[in-house]
């Protein structure tokens, strides 16, 4: 149940209901209907839905609003109004996003190495959001340069190269007022969600569409021409002009083929048997060497070798499960049992039944393809 839903406006040049010190607050427990929180690991500002409907003397809440929400006395959200529109049917819908929505904010910094724990302390305070390092990570990534990219852009750089070398995946999460850096899986929640166990329903798919079992880094060598250049003398007629011009243009590809030449190296997999060969090439990282292109293919095709597989579930509602938890996820239909399934992303209604849909990340690592 609702144990709290009140806005705070920060202002007191509208109508007061009752003051507190920190502005005029508001309680809208009786008056809030439809009312879905979203959490998602997929560098997104936490968001809560919700719809006003009250009949006479209506409270409007206006773009910068404080909405604070607990259910069953458990902090579920703190941000602020982004959106909102009044329908003639006297129901407003209101949109707002907690304190992460300003690492959307853009930005041009020179990183040195470090931590994203180093980026994270940054780009919050030059946010002006309260945060917090909740795990650290030792891992320092090369130094950078962001010009003009948002700071959930830099934040997703340094994670993802420390995916890449540690296997160990962190992420930001807002929880109520302060926005923390986690490592994942935050909680490895003991419940069991089940056919025969809180499940309501469930959907998965699995596909090879992007798939690649066979990977080839290549490099490209081309040799400088021998040529000697000369200047032509212009001729009159239109027609030959453009035959010279044309000839020119065949000469000039036919010498680009003879001095270009492509050296490569492979890595296949064994799904190539049941699968048949699905291969992509990728260009060689600047100056590596036949040893570092060896190592390429091999952690691309790591990547790629495997089918896209994606799993949703709806169950009743726990506030637990959120994005960046995992839970056991047991489904008889298709004889499945997934210890410490990740969540990617989480939706919550809150009602008279309270239920969550779950984005489920089915694999071997956390958001390697997010």
């Amino acid at each position: 149940m609702i144990t709290t839903f009140k806005l705070v406006r920060r202002s007191n040049m509208y109508r007061k209901s009752k003051k507190n010190g920190k502005g005029t607050t508001y309680d809208l427990r009786n008056v809030v209907a439809n009312v879905k929180w979203i959490t998602d690991l997929n560098f997104s500002a936490g968001e809560l839905a919700f719809d006003l409907i009250q009949k006479a003397h209506p409270i409007i809440p206006y773009t910068g609003d404080i909405i604070k929400f607990r259910w069953s006395h458990h902090k579920i959200f703190y941000g602020y109004v982004f959106d909102y529109k009044v329908k003639e049917d006297d129901t407003i819908s209101v949109t707002c996003y907690d304190k992460e929505r300003y690492l959307k904010n853009q930005d041009s910094i020179v990183w040195q190495s470090g931590t994203i724990a180093d980026r994270f302390n940054n780009v919050c305070k030059r946010a002006g959001i309260k945060h917090k390092v909740v795990d650290k990570p030792i891992h320092k990534v090369a130094a950078e340069v962001c010009d003009g990219k948002t700071y959930f852009d830099m934040l997703k750089s340094a994670i993802t190269k420390t995916l890449s070398a540690t296997k160990h995946m962190y992420y930001v999460y807002c929880n109520y007022d302060v926005v923390e850096l986690r490592r994942a899986p935050y909680k490895k929640l003991k419940i069991i969600i089940g056919s025969k166990s809180a499940m309501t329903g469930f959907s998965y798919a699995v596909d090879i569409n992007d798939t690649a079992n066979v990977v080839k880094v290549i490099q490209k060598d081309v040799k400088k021409s021998q040529s000697k250049s000369a200047t032509a003398k212009q001729k009159k007629a239109n027609g030959k002009n453009q035959k010279t011009t044309s000839a020119k243009a065949k000469t000039s590809k036919k010498d680009e083929a003879k001095r270009t030449s492509f050296k490569s190296v492979s890595a296949k997999g064994d799904s190539t048997e049941q699968w048949g060969k699905l291969q992509i090439t990728v260009n060689k990282k600047n100056k590596a060497n036949h040893a570092q292109m060896v190592k390429q293919a091999k952690d691309e095709l790591r990547k790629r070798n495997r089918a896209n597989k994606e799993l949703t579930v709806d169950c009743i509602g726990n506030v637990d499960l959120v994005a960046g938890n995992a839970v056991t996820i047991k489904i008889n239909d298709i004889n499945k049992t997934l210890k410490n399934c990740p969540i990617l992303k989480a939706e919550h209604e809150f009602g008279t039944d309270y239920k969550c849909h779950l984005t489920m990340k089915v694999g071997a690592e956390w958001l390697e393809n997010a």
